[in-house]
């Protein structure tokens, strides 16, 4: 039937639960933040989105669930990326598959645009830097990945009360085209992460 396999390499490396581990839960915050709360946030814009583009608001709304859609589900695309090049690298990428994706889309002239670029590039991009951030904070915590994991959740809610009025503020001061523009911005701090 089935054999048992041995595994007759070294130890497994012992997570530090701190030194390091505290930057990297400090990159998984930002990056749960964004994850969660950037698809939520992008909906301050939906007005600006209806009458420039002459939509609906459930059109406008397609934005948002795209972005979850890619976000949700890419894991295993991520998982086959992670294993193969490892975190850092899916992370980087994703990043600026993020950051790109809100800077195309400031330059869209219809929401067909707009569904590809904010909707699944950025979306694709949160993904890829969203799972691996997780792997990473289970190797950097053992004893304390509960409080970890709850710190790095901490982020959704806290990116989310500063991105939806940060997302106002851009709408008036800049218009929907320079707000994607500055948030596609804001978004390179994941490659950073």
């Amino acid at each position: 039937m089935g054999a048992v396999v041995a595994d007759d390499g070294p130890p497994p490396v012992k997570a530090p639960d701190g030194g390091w581990g505290w930057a990297i839960l400090i990159g998984c915050f930002v990056i749960t933040g964004f994850s969660y709360a950037f698809p939520k946030a992008v909906s301050v814009f939906f007005k600006e989105l209806i009458k420039e583009f002459h939509i609906g608001y459930s059109d406008t709304a397609w934005i948002s669930s795209i972005l979850l859609a890619m976000l949700y589900g890419t894991g295993p695309l991520c998982s086959v990326l992670v294993n193969r090049f490892g975190c850092r690298p899916v992370m980087m990428v994703g990043g600026l598959f993020a950051s790109a994706g809100m800077i195309l889309a400031s330059l869209c002239t219809s929401i067909i645009q707009i569904y590809m670029t904010a909707g699944v590039i950025t979306g694709l991009g949160l993904a890829l830097n969203f799972q691996p951030s997780l792997i990473m904070l289970n190797r950097y915590f053992d004893q304390r990945r509960p409080l970890a994991n709850g710190l790095s959740a901490a982020g959704s809610p806290v990116f989310l009360c500063c991105l939806s009025p940060l997302g106002q503020i851009l709408s008036k001061t800049f218009g929907w085209r320079g707000g994607f523009l500055i948030l596609g911005g804001l978004l390179l701090n994941s490659c950073a992460c």
